[in-house]
């Protein structure tokens, strides 16, 4: 399910639209003639990221005319952490795009008390297809997996239509066992190594 966001086109340089109460952005790609400079309220852009993963697909409406859309990018002020410029990607109904989807993990909370450790060693993954056939999110379930236990690329559901630009042997995440730090008994260590600071006893051979 696609979700609307509304945009106007911009004549503004992207400092003055941001104190407007706007953040300033630009869509292009083969959806679109041209690119097109727009500006989207701050409040419905932060309400729509608080929502949603940034790679669901998106209907953006620019003068009565519906594009569908996909965030290619967001920067953000690096204090404050506020979106200050985001780049949409108009795709055409008949040409695939590129773009990076994020796992869920799901049944990853019983690692955090048991003996187990789940390694991740990617959280999201680059695919390509229609922006129509692309989920938002990939569901991976982690919840029967024991040590030694690996998914890899190749072990990923995927809608029809949709292939990952990972190699299938790629690892997703691991399993292994928590590794137990034996607690040295600290006064038997001073012991050790007052012995060992001794000089050895001289048999008397030494001139």
């Amino acid at each position: 399910m696609s979700i609307l966001l509304n945009a106007m086109e911009r004549t503004e340089r992207g400092r003055k639209t941001r104190k407007m109460g706007y953040i300033p952005g630009i869509i292009y790609g083969p959806g679109v003639e041209r690119n097109i400079y727009i500006q989207v309220k701050e409040n419905e852009m932060n309400s729509f990221l608080n929502k949603h993963s940034t790679s669901i697909s998106t209907r953006v409406k620019v003068k009565e005319k519906e594009l569908t859309c996909v965030i290619k990018d967001i920067q953000y002020e690096p204090i404050s952490k506020r979106p200050i410029h985001i780049d949409l990607y108009a795709s055409s109904h008949d040409k695939p795009v590129k773009i990076k989807l994020p796992f869920n993990f799901k049944g990853r909370q019983q690692f955090s008390r048991g003996d187990l450790v789940l390694n991740i060693l990617n959280d999201e993954i680059e695919v390509e297809g229609l922006l129509k056939d692309l989920p938002e999110i990939i569901d991976i379930d982690v919840s029967q997996l024991e040590a030694g236990s690996v998914i890899t690329v190749a072990d990923i559901d995927l809608p029809e239509g949709v292939k990952p630009l990972l190699p299938e042997d790629e690892v997703i995440v691991s399993v292994s066992e928590h590794v137990q730090i034996e607690e040295v008994d600290e006064a038997a260590e001073k012991e050790e190594v007052a012995e060992a600071d001794q000089p050895a006893e001289s048999d008397g051979s030494a001139e």
